[in-house]
């Protein structure tokens, strides 16, 4: 007998629409932000079904044709992109209704966050209406949606693979800098949510429907502010019993929130009250959003850690010394090479130049057999829990790196093989390149890591906080 297949969220259907009309998009054929914008990432990232663009008097842009009015359209609409000023908001919000379109994403700004009271009162007449005929608000001033499933973008660039992590963010521009900084490092999006004021659909709204997505295993969070706040209390606990959560919460400071009420009328509320409710949620906070993806990287990759004790492998002695510092201050331990493992180590390193304790600062790294042959003592060291591999790729033109690339893809390849053999992890901090050749080459062992299942970061420093949150994480469920 086959289990039944779980009832799709209630919400599902907002993140899956037929067809997309856009209003407000400018009759200059080019793809600017907006309107022209949605555009571009919509044709982009190849959204199957069809797109209309509402426009008073251009026949057509950028090849799409155009309709005076939403009633023009001879064909269904369920979701609708609004890029118009504001005063038009509420006509075509009736032209919303009479079409029976089922959800109206506000890009348009210019409504409570302004601070002016006569726009606060239009978004809260905006949202009655809708809500008496049924039609659910995104925004306004928002970006909307990222859902590579089902071919939705908010920005261009954002790529049709779907993954398993989720975001919800008051902030489009802070979704979108999330997408764009996570990408290059194995993430992949199941939804990422721009909600804006959220004057209808608010975080409460979005923590709740991921927490029952079967297409999302980690939830990120970027909030500016608290929207009834026992409700978001409710599906943030929720989410952080059937998922990991982390969030970046802003207006920490009298200067942070004066500025999240002026972007989208939000109200910081008290930080030690949020804390206190993300730790009984489960959920973790963090402090930036360099943090919140590495974290979603650490989620993703490294998953679950035995205990604190990290081996660090690499070449470089200044590094390494920093690297103890540095993982210390994390809350990681570094504990002392057992003499078996010395032993070991020593039969493959050079004598000049090297150091078999911990951090291991070892050239032998870079010599044919010489990888696996450090890693190996290490990953089967009892008092070991975590590899952590540093590296860089120098500053000299690509010629000076030789054999490079192909090595490094071995290397790739040898981790995610040992990794898998052992069954510890083992995460790998590449430092920063001076050049475009040695950066390419960073690039090019980032990606290849990722893919063979090996979390990357960009500092040994934020390799340690993103593996302490987990560890923080992990205590916070055991508790």
């Amino acid at each position: 007998m086959t289990s039944p297949v779980p009832a799709a969220p209630a919400l599902d259907f907002v993140f899956h629409p037929r067809s997309i009309a856009i209003a407000g998009v400018s009759a200059k054929e080019v793809p600017g932000f907006g309107g022209g914008g949605f555009v571009t990432s919509l044709i982009e990232i190849g959204f199957r079904g069809p797109i209309y663009l509402i426009h008073p008097s251009a026949p057509a842009i950028r090849g799409l044709k155009c309709y005076q009015h939403l009633s023009d359209i001879p064909d269904e609409v369920d979701y609708v992109i609004s890029s118009v000023n504001s005063r038009f908001v509420p006509n075509l919000l009736e032209e919303c209704i009479a079409k029976k379109v089922r959800v109206l994403h506000l890009f348009t700004a210019g409504f409570t966050e302004t601070g002016d009271a006569e726009r606060a009162k239009m978004e809260q007449a905006v949202v009655a209406r809708a809500r008496e005929a049924g039609i659910r608000l995104i925004g306004p001033n928002c970006m909307g949606l990222y859902v590579p499933a089902s071919r939705l973008a908010m920005m261009n660039g954002q790529l049709p693979e779907s993954g398993p992590v989720g975001m919800v963010s008051q902030s489009g521009m802070n979704a979108g800098e999330f997408v764009r900084y996570a990408t290059p490092r194995g993430i992949r999006c199941s939804k990422v949510i721009s909600f804006g004021n959220g004057a209808d659909l608010n975080a409460a709204d979005f923590f709740d429907y991921l927490a029952d997505d079967p297409e999302t295993e980690i939830i990120m969070a970027y909030l500016e502010g608290i929207q009834d706040g026992p409700r978001l209390a409710k599906a943030i606990m929720k989410a952080g019993e059937a998922k990991p959560v982390a969030i970046l919460k802003s207006g920490r400071t009298v200067s942070g929130s004066r500025a999240a009420n002026s972007h989208t009328a939000s109200l910081a509320g008290s930080l030690q009250i949020f804390d206190a409710l993300c730790k009984q949620a489960g959920a973790i906070r963090v402090e930036s959003l360099e943090e919140l993806v590495d974290v979603a990287v650490t989620f993703r990759f490294v998953k679950k850690l035995a205990g604190p004790n990290v081996v660090v492998v690499g070449g470089g002695g200044g590094a390494s010394v920093l690297a103890a510092d540095e993982l210390d201050a994390a809350g990681l331990k570094l504990p002392a090479i057992l003499p078996e493992t010395q032993e070991q180590l020593a039969k493959i390193t050079h004598e000049a130049g090297t150091s078999v304790r911990n951090p291991i600062d070892t050239t032998a790294m870079w010599d044919e057999g010489g990888f696996e042959g450090t890693l190996r003592p290490v990953l089967e060291a009892p008092n070991i829990d975590i590899v952590l591999h540093h590296t860089s790729f120098g500053g000299g033109p690509v010629g000076r790196f030789g054999d490079a690339r192909p090595r490094s893809a071995r290397q790739a390849e040898s981790l995610g093989k040992l990794q898998a053999e052992y069954g510890k992890p083992i995460v790998v901090a590449i430092r920063p390149s001076t050049t475009a050749d040695a950066f390419d080459l960073a690039l090019d062992f980032q990606e290849a890591c990722w893919k063979n299942g090996i979390a990357t970061y960009p500092s040994i420093a934020r390799a340690g906080i993103g593996l302490a949150r987990l560890l923080q994480w992990q205590a916070m469920r055991e508790a």
